[in-house]
């Protein structure tokens, strides 16, 4: 099996509903979205990931989008794959913005109760006055908002397993990009007005770096 034949595995953000590949996909037919298993509770990224690592196998892509690209690579530690792919996130705590970083300092997973609370408060703006960040957080709220709390909490707590990656890697991040800024991040690719949700905001030029970087491996 050749570098360009293997299979790319897709690991979406937070909001795992959200069609985030839906213009990419076309473009990699090698790809599949793989689907997130329910996290234990106060479970840790690390421990999350070695759960899910059972279902790659060595000879493949793993790539992920935002918090799917932080999981990629505490999942490549494990199974080392053929490469890592990173689509606007981040290679480690210290490329997180400075409010996340603030919100570590308060305990990572301790916050669970905090951001329901930010979510529940959320809700109650009403729906005309809630700006981009309001609607952000009314997904951290009740049960429905389960994941994202835990989410967002294994990302500030987030403490990089010890293994290091042998598999080669590529990070591709829009400079537009409101979520994770650019100036914060070390990217290999910088994809021009690319924002956050970069496989919808620029599907050809990500699967081109995709591309190149998969006939790079061999």
């Amino acid at each position: 099996m050749t570098s360009d034949t293997l299979p790319i595995y897709l690991l979406s953000g937070m909001t795992a509903d959200y069609p985030v590949y839906s213009r990419l996909t076309p473009l990699l037919p090698n790809a599949t979205i793989i689907n997130f298993i329910d996290p234990k509770p106060n479970e840790s990224l690390t421990a999350y990931a070695e759960r899910m690592a059972d279902r790659f196998p060595k000879q493949c892509y793993i790539a992920g989008v935002s918090f799917g690209g932080i999981l990629a690579l505490e999942i490549s530690r494990i199974v080392q794959p053929a490469g890592c792919i990173l689509i606007s996130s981040v290679s480690s705590p210290n490329e997180l913005p400075p409010w996340f970083r603030v919100w570590r300092s308060l305990g990572g997973r301790n916050c669970s109760r905090i951001l329901n609370v930010i979510g529940n408060s959320a809700v109650l703006v009403p729906k005309s006055l809630r700006t981009s960040s309001t609607m952000r957080a009314t997904k951290l709220s009740g049960a429905a908002g389960a994941w994202h709390r835990w989410a967002t909490s294994a990302v500030l707590d987030w403490n990089p397993a010890a293994e290091p990656i042998s598999s080669l890697c590529l990070h591709i991040h829009g400079d537009a990009d409101k979520t994770f800024p650019i100036q914060y991040t070390k990217p290999d690719i910088i994809v021009p007005n690319g924002r956050h949700d970069l496989p919808i905001s620029h599907p050809v030029s990500t699967a081109n770096a995709i591309h190149a970087f998969i006939k790079s491996v061999y």
